[in-house]
């Protein structure tokens, strides 16, 4: 299906029963019925670490998993996957699988320090088209294993990372200001639309052009 993506010295072809999750990750009811309704099985496909990999360990990054995951749905919500990345102290790559097709899901993640129950605050959730195995591809060239995760992050995300600055987390971060100002700009105008009063209108247009000049950049 996919053995074409990862080298076999990262191959280990491992079913992790389900039960596994539930019980050492602490899953909910919510979450246990996700794991029914929507999972067919997990499997720990491959290990991307220095061991495997001609590629130096990384500071924050140490191993990337991989997991495949067969679906019964293939609306299957995000939430299972980040709740796994969350509880787990190791990095993920999930490959889902319905039917004939599949797709790459990561979350971006950071640790979380303190005494939190949590190993990693999932950041975003970034998802690749639906496609047939042979089309899939993924590049793992990288020197570190912090460039390998930030480069597959990258490549699952494509144009979802609208920012062009170079540090991933800075990226993130602009992107999603960026979104969070495009929603207020469409709220504005669809509030702008059906204002009937001409001053309430006129001020509405004035918060409007501050917005799109603050979203290009312009003072």
């Amino acid at each position: 299906m996919i053995q074409h993506l990862f080298p076999p010295s990262t191959r280990v072809n491992r079913i992790v029963p389900k039960r596994t999750f539930i019980d050492k990750l602490g899953a909910n009811a919510r979450m246990k019925e996700h794991f029914t309704r929507d999972v067919v099985s997990i499997e720990w496909f491959a290990k991307l670490a220095p061991s495997t990999l001609n590629i130096a360990d990384g500071l924050d990054v140490h191993e990337i998993v991989v997991f495949v995951v067969p679906l019964k749905d293939k609306e299957c919500p995000d939430d299972i996957f980040v709740f796994i990345d969350k509880m787990m102290p190791r990095h993920l790559l999930f490959i889902l699988k319905y039917e004939e097709e599949v797709c790459m899901l990561i979350n971006y993640k950071q640790a979380v320090s303190g005494n939190s129950e949590l190993q990693y605050k999932v950041i975003r959730t970034y998802r690749s088209p639906w496609m047939s195995p042979q089309d899939m591809t993924v590049n793992l060239h990288h020197h570190t294993m912090d460039g390998l995760y930030e480069s597959l992050v990258r490549q699952i995300a494509e144009t979802l990372i609208t920012s062009d600055a170079p540090k991933l987390k800075e990226a993130i971060e602009q992107t999603s200001k960026q979104e969070a100002l495009q929603k207020e700009i469409v709220a504005l105008e669809k509030k702008i639309a059906v204002e009937p009063q001409p001053q309430k209108k006129f001020l509405l247009h004035k918060q409007l052009t501050e917005l799109k000049n603050k979203q290009y950049g312009k003072r």
